[in-house]
């Protein structure tokens, strides 16, 4: 993989529940990056949207790197199971906490890449719905900042990729991984590097 030239690059990892196999994917990406950080939603501990939004203090570890996180990136990679079409409730719920006042600038000057996840056939209906929302919100606080247009569909997970991030004996699918990552780069560099 080429270099990424000093990007800053981020991974969320968008499931909650216990070994997850969303987290395979955010591994695997992360090795495909040399190591990019992934903030992992193992550690999950945002209130629901009707409990209050986040302030800028008294802010709990999770909290703090998820938040620290998203304001270096250039490149940031937005995972997410799909549950019944659409993204994992906890990534809905960040949206929330993120699109206000108090947090939106901390998505300014990026470019942010969506993978759907499924055990199955899936994970394209929300990634494309996120890239919807995330357009959506980059649009009415004028970020400077765009969604990639290609998502990766991470079909049978399990049978691709092992605990660990290792891709598995599957020639198409980690080809399309790997195109996804470095075209996911090569936008960030674009982006960044002839503004």
């Amino acid at each position: 993989m080429d270099k990424t030239e000093g990007l800053e690059i981020a991974i969320i990892s968008g499931s909650a529940r216990i070994n997850n196999n969303t987290i395979r994917v955010a591994k695997a990406i992360s090795n495909e990056l040399g190591g990019a950080h992934i903030v992992d939603y193992q550690n999950y501990s945002l209130p629901n949207a009707n409990d209050g939004f986040l302030g800028n203090e008294d802010l709990d570890e999770f909290q703090e790197e998820l938040i620290s996180s998203i304001s270096k990136s250039h490149l940031l990679f937005v995972l997410t199971p799909e549950y019944n079409w659409f993204p994992s409730a906890e990534i809905i719920n960040t949206i929330h906490h993120l699109a206000t006042k108090t947090h939106y600038k901390i998505m300014d000057e990026m470019v942010v890449a969506f993978v759907g996840v499924s055990t199955g056939r899936g994970g394209r209906l929300p990634s494309i719905q996120l890239s919807y929302v995330f357009d959506k919100v980059f649009n009415v606080f004028n970020l400077n900042s765009i969604t990639s247009p290609k998502k990766f569909e991470s079909q049978f997970t399990i049978q691709c990729i092992d605990p660990e991030g290792n891709l598995l004996d599957n020639e198409a699918y980690n080809k399309g991984l790997k195109d996804f990552v470095q075209y996911s780069v090569n936008v960030a560099k674009r982006w960044h590097y002839t503004r």
